[in-house]
């Protein structure tokens, strides 16, 4: 099917505007579902099938177990081990107009070797049975998610077989992953925030183009020191009583992030008043 890309660029004009220019390319591409072409901002001459002769279609088993306990469906859903196959025509029958076998699979179309708009591939895939480790309750010949004093639950599973020690140790890594993964992502937006905040400063430099250019590279260093110094001291004051030692580096970084530009503009203050006595020695 055709796909539409689109890309964008800021252009700056004197004055400090900014010019928005888009760009769209379209290039052909497999995609399980149907790409609406009429949405395309040119859609002449790049027109998509208005629907999908086969439609994708995932077939799960209706009893899977392990051991002696069978798995209920979301923990089925997990295992996710898919590996190409093939289907065999095991009766001889005769395949519709258009169908040719290709690979693993079928080819609904001219051409396999030069695929055209509105071509289909069909292949298969499945998963076969494997090893699974689990970490939750047994209950009722099944398993449910373990409920904590908490509140929380645990509810782990990986395939092959794993000690008790390497799942909980995996869970441990997998969660400090994605909450720094959400702290990241908080230093960004709030980046972001400052940088929204002190645009007007760019833009009234933009008057003069390398002023503006300047301006940019200012705001920009302060605004990821603003974010990240925010961002250390509000993680370092929620571990202050749990992790101590974490805390306390994260203080120590965001007072050293505030030291160099205070350390820099006393040092060029430094500079600048020897300046005038050695030029005065020069015109002597």
């Amino acid at each position: 099917q055709w796909a539409e890309k689109k890309t964008k660029k800021s252009v700056k004009k004197t004055g400090g505007s900014k010019t928005t220019i888009t760009t769209y390319s379209y290039n052909k591409k497999w995609s399980p579902v149907v790409i609406n072409s009429d949405k395309f901002q040119e859609s002449y001459g790049h027109d998509n099938p208005d629907v999908m002769k086969y439609e994708s279609s995932t077939w799960t088993a209706a009893k899977v177990t392990l051991g002696a306990f069978n798995l209920p469906s979301s923990e089925v859903l997990r295992i996710n081990t898919w590996t190409d196959t093939h289907v065999s025509d095991s009766n001889n029958t005769t395949l519709l107009s258009g169908v040719k076998p290709s690979g693993t699979g079928y080819y609904v179309g001219e051409n396999p070797s030069s695929p055209q708009v509105g071509d289909i591939r069909v292949t298969f895939s499945v998963v076969l049975p494997t090893d699974i480790t689990i970490v939750a309750q047994q209950s009722e010949g099944t398993f449910v998610p373990f409920v904590t004093n908490n509140g929380g639950s645990i509810d782990l599973l990986k395939t092959g077989v794993y000690g008790k020690d390497f799942m909980f140790d995996a869970a441990k890594n997998e969660n400090k992953a994605a909450t720094w993964l959400i702290r990241i992502i908080g230093i960004c937006v709030m980046y972001c925030g400052v940088s929204m905040v002190l645009d007007p400063i760019v833009v009234l430099s933009d008057v003069l183009p390398f002023l503006g250019n300047i301006a940019e590279i200012g705001v920009s260093l302060i605004s990821w020191v603003v974010a990240i110094v925010t961002s250390f001291v509000v993680i370092a004051v929620a571990w202050i009583f749990y992790r101590p030692v974490v805390a306390y580096v994260l203080l120590g970084v965001s007072a050293l992030l505030l030291a160099v530009p205070c350390f820099l503009k006393k040092k060029g203050s430094k500079t600048a008043s020897e300046d005038p006595t050695e030029s005065t020695q020069l015109l002597a």
